[in-house]
């Protein structure tokens, strides 16, 4: 995403910081991981908590 010419979209959806990962689930925001030292395995367990719960 260009940061520069998608301002509004990034306060609209409340990012912070870069790289941002956005986990919605039927439709609704329901967590998210933010800043430069996340971990693959954090990704893979916020992802498969949504599918748990399916």
């Amino acid at each position: 995403m260009e940061i520069g010419s998608n301002r509004e979209l990034l306060i609209e959806l409340g990012v912070s910081g870069l790289p941002t990962f956005l986990f919605y689930k039927n439709g609704q925001a329901s967590s998210s991981l933010a800043g430069k030292n996340i971990l693959l395995e954090e990704i893979r367990q916020h992802a498969e908590e949504l599918l748990e719960a399916v």
